[in-house]
């Protein structure tokens, strides 16, 4: 199975363009009808699949730290 490159966001589709997330080579052959698209109707269709969010790379068994609770005066 092909990586995924381009993840498909929903709420839209283009006519031609399949409405899933799409391999390497399907964003290059689809990837200036999805620019233009998206331009025209202000509305972001796809989202190129990036590297993992930080949190999620943290080693197992930690957890990241809570933010403090910030203390408020009641009157």
């Amino acid at each position: 199975m092909s990586e995924i490159t381009l993840r498909y966001l929903g709420g839209a589709f283009i006519h031609g363009v399949p409405a899933r997330d799409l391999t390497a080579e399907e964003a290059a052959q689809y990837g200036a009808l999805i620019a233009d698209q998206e331009a025209v109707t202000h509305t972001q269709m796809y989202e190129p699949v990036g590297q993992p969010a930080q949190a999620a790379q943290a080693p197992k068994g930690k957890q990241a730290a809570a933010p403090a609770a910030q203390e408020v005066s009641n009157g």
